[in-house]
């Protein structure tokens, strides 16, 4: 275990990734876990988290808090889709998850995670959400950190990229057919700020009813940035703040009425 922790901490990380190649490290397997079994590289963060316990357990308790069988779930920047395959679970059969991950190389580890845990009532759309419908270039970290991958600037000029169609989120949920979301799971490196910020009519009427959202603060401060305004401008838009959890959740004020 150690070792594999090693090679993910070399920098450049593309030498950390080169040297777990070499070593024969990077061979995926399938491990079996409280929240389901999954087909990791045991060098990325998630495969060692899984390998000596759970993955970010926080973001685990919000999904546990707050989806229920028949909730409509989005992982937005779903990865390899351990919370894809978390809130598959919890909405059973009756719910509806929707993945989104724009990486090609992580379509078949998607796909691979839903077979095994049997998740039946997933669509992956291999796409982002980002500030307007349009083309973008996906800038691609290393295979041992792919959660890293992001269309927003500040990463290195010589980063792999890839181009990928996205689409508003507005546009998003039109042709998705979504009227009601009960919780999106947000984490996109940055790109989360464009997609909130032009997305004020999406946010004033309360489709997504929560939001547990990852802000990306070094990222946006790269690109000149604030974090800060983000977060006042989705308060703006009539959502609370709950951390109790360690992870941000925005909830629609009326949703939070409706529960009191």
């Amino acid at each position: 275990m150690a070792l594999h922790q090693l090679v993910r901490s070399i920098r450049p990380a593309p030498l950390g990734a080169a040297t777990a190649r070499l070593l024969g490290l990077t061979k995926r397997r399938v491990l079996e876990t409280q929240q389901g079994i999954f087909y990791v590289n045991p060098c990325t963060r998630l495969g060692t988290d899984l390998l000596t316990g759970v993955y970010e357990p926080e973001m685990v308790q919000v999904l546990h808090r707050h989806l229920h069988a028949g909730a409509t779930f989005i992982d937005l920047g779903a990865n390899e889709g351990y919370f894809t395959v978390i809130g598959s679970k919890l909405v059973g059969p009756g719910g509806s998850v929707i993945a989104i991950e724009p990486q090609s190389r992580l379509q078949p580890i998607i796909q691979e995670n839903l077979y095994l845990n049997s998740c039946f009532n997933v669509r992956v759309l291999r796409t982002v959400i980002a500030e307007r419908t349009g083309e973008f270039s996906l800038s691609l970290t290393s295979d041992l950190n792919t959660g890293g991958s992001s269309i927003a600037n500040g990463r290195p000029v010589r980063a792999r990229t890839e181009t990928i169609r996205g689409v508003s989120l507005a546009d998003f949920l039109t042709k998705a057919a979504i009227s009601h979301c009960d919780l999106m799971k947000v984490d996109i490196e940055g790109a989360e700020y464009d997609v909130f910020m032009n997305a004020g009519d999406v946010l004033r009427q309360h489709t997504i009813r929560r939001i547990a959202l990852e802000i990306h603060n070094s990222t946006l401060e790269r690109r000149g940035l604030s974090g800060q305004d983000l977060h006042r401008f989705i308060l703006d838009c009539g959502y609370a703040l709950d951390d109790s959890l360690g992870t941000w959740v925005y909830t629609a004020n009326s949703e939070r009425k409706c529960n009191d």
